[in-house]
């Protein structure tokens, strides 16, 4: 009976030793997983890390590209003033071009160019100079009829022109080499009263003085 106690007393010790390396077994894996995850998830932020770097870096390189090769974006404003620019330079020489054909005595040509002129650019400043100056032609023609109705139709249709005083006074001669003497009148006193102040109106006072003197 001793001899069954002593060796029940020796198996204690060992079956608490088993006992506890079995408790702490456990726990030992569950640390080693945890230091796995561990590792996994610096390995995995470490990748991270890298490949935003490198995006960094593809973005950052895109975007010089596009500057240097892409081409500049003219604002609107700028193109408006080129556009304006390009058709003042267009107009201006029409416009120069009939000049020079009616001072070579090209009256018929002239007079096309700056029809076309006053067609294509109506809102130009030097519409109401081509309409004058298509009375000119005819006048230089000794067409009196046309120039008169061409120099009226400088004050008809631009009324507010620099040109209008001078295709007046020149109406007003066109209708008296034709014999309307009334007429000439009534444009040379529309010259004296609504453009006193106009290099036209001093001509048109001079003349209606010699008309008084002759009547």
């Amino acid at each position: 009976m001793v001899k069954n106690f002593k060796l029940f007393a020796l198996l204690i010790p060992l079956l608490m030793l088993f006992g506890c390396s079995a408790m702490i077994e456990p726990r030992a894996d569950i640390q080693r997983s945890v230091d796995y995850l561990r590792q996994d998830v610096e390995k995995l932020t470490k990748q991270q890390e890298e490949l935003t770097r490198k995006v960094n870096e593809l973005t950052s390189k895109s975007s010089q590209q596009e500057t240097v090769s892409s081409p500049a974006i003219i604002p609107s404003e700028k193109l408006a003033i080129d556009d304006s620019s390009n058709l003042q330079k267009e107009s201006s020489t029409l416009y120069d071009k009939g000049m020079e054909l009616m001072k070579q005595g090209k009256f018929d040509e002239a007079r096309e160019l700056f029809a076309k002129f006053i067609n294509e650019y109506p809102q130009s400043e030097l519409a109401d100079n081509a309409q004058y100056w298509m009375g000119e032609c005819f006048y230089s023609q000794k067409r009196f009829e046309e120039a008169k109705e061409t120099f009226e139709g400088v004050s008809e249709h631009f009324p507010f022109g620099n040109k209008v005083p001078d295709a007046l006074y020149k109406a007003a001669l066109c209708a008296g080499l034709i014999g309307k003497n009334d007429e000439r009148i009534r444009l040379l006193k529309q010259v004296t009263e609504n453009y006193p102040f106009s290099d036209a109106a001093e001509k048109a006072s001079n003349l209606l003085s010699q008309i008084e003197k002759k009547d």
